[in-house]
């Protein structure tokens, strides 16, 4: 697996190792080898921690457009 991506073998298997720990996939051992799989449940979960955020950023993000957009209108 740590051919498809740009880091080392041993970076891939630090972020599957925290991956599993929190829950987002599980490992099944299959002989010598093992296949992970996604767990959408516990990504739920961690959607729904983000939500206490989220309207906290989108509403500093509407305050920073507005911002930017009277910038852009003073210097014209």
């Amino acid at each position: 697996m740590a051919e498809k991506f740009d880091m080392t073998r041993q970076a891939v298997s630090k972020h599957i190792k925290v991956l599993h720990e929190c829950g987002l996939i599980k490992p099944e051992q299959s002989g010598r080898e093992i296949y992970y799989h996604f767990n959408p449940k516990k990504m739920q979960e961690f959607d729904n921690w983000l939500a206490q955020f989220r309207k906290s950023w989108e509403t500093q993000f509407n305050q920073l457009d507005v911002l930017l957009s009277t910038i852009k209108e003073q210097k014209k």
